[in-house]
């Protein structure tokens, strides 16, 4: 069964949908609203959470109890783990209204239930992941050198394969931050990996010429990738 695409500007939210059909897309927009609702009203409550830089005490729920507890795993900030929380939110959200096949790319930041194989590009290369069918994992990528979101690091991209996107979105950033401009890379991937590897499934970093990963990621192939099909304004 094939899928559409769909794109979805609100706010800060720039996001790519593949969904089954229309009615999917609108369960997910709506998913999405609700998520940032219920974050916006809490970042009210606790102006803390939109800039904290670290992991900080939430009494709340939900989507933004997800995030600071991925925060905390992670050693970041809360936002860190925003994108992924919201896009995890609305992929589950059409899962529970019977979706076979869920994909909400929040500016590159994606989380992924498949019933068929699926390509994810590994921007700013020409390669590509394969997901294989019957999958449910978040993929989420942190850049010093490429996109609004804050990034301590000089990693062209800094990926995370997690069984969830907001946890890999967490993660990813806290990747990133680690990857400075004369560094080791192949000892700060194979460290970050064996520090965290009971949180995260893999990780790749590219850094100008070289590409490392440890862990179990999907298979990697030459793929084309169409730069109109990356998530951004």
């Amino acid at each position: 069964m094939s899928y559409k695409r769909f794109k979805l500007i609100y706010k800060e939210t720039i996001a790519t949908i593949l969904a089954e059909n229309e009615e999917f897309y609108k369960i997910a927009v709506k998913a999405v609203l609700e998520a940032r609702s219920e974050i916006e009203r809490y970042a009210m409550r606790n102006p803390l959470f939109l800039i904290s830089y670290e992991p900080i005490e939430c009494d709340a729920s939900g989507v933004v109890r997800r995030m600071c507890d991925a925060a905390k795993l992670a050693k970041v900030g809360p936002m860190a783990a925003v994108a992924g929380a919201i896009a995890d939110f609305a992929v589950e959200k059409m899962i529970e209204n019977g979706a076979k096949f869920a994909v909400v790319d929040n500016g590159g930041d994606i989380s992924i239930f498949t019933d068929r194989e699926l390509r994810v590009g590994i921007y700013p290369t020409s390669l590509a992941f394969v997901v294989p069918q019957g999958k449910r994992l978040g993929i989420c990528t942190s850049s010093g050198k490429i996109g609004p979101s804050v990034s301590f690091g000089f990693a062209d991209c800094a990926t995370v394969i997690a069984e969830n996107a907001c946890i890999a979105d967490a993660f990813a950033t806290a990747l990133g931050n680690r990857v400075k401009e004369d560094c080791n890379l192949e000892k700060v991937v194979q460290d970050f990996y064996e520090e965290f590897h009971d949180h995260v499934i893999g990780v790749l970093v590219v850094k100008d010429d070289a590409i490392v990963f440890a862990g179990e990621v999907p298979r990697i192939e030459e793929s084309k990738v169409d730069p109109e099909l990356i998530t951004k304004l």
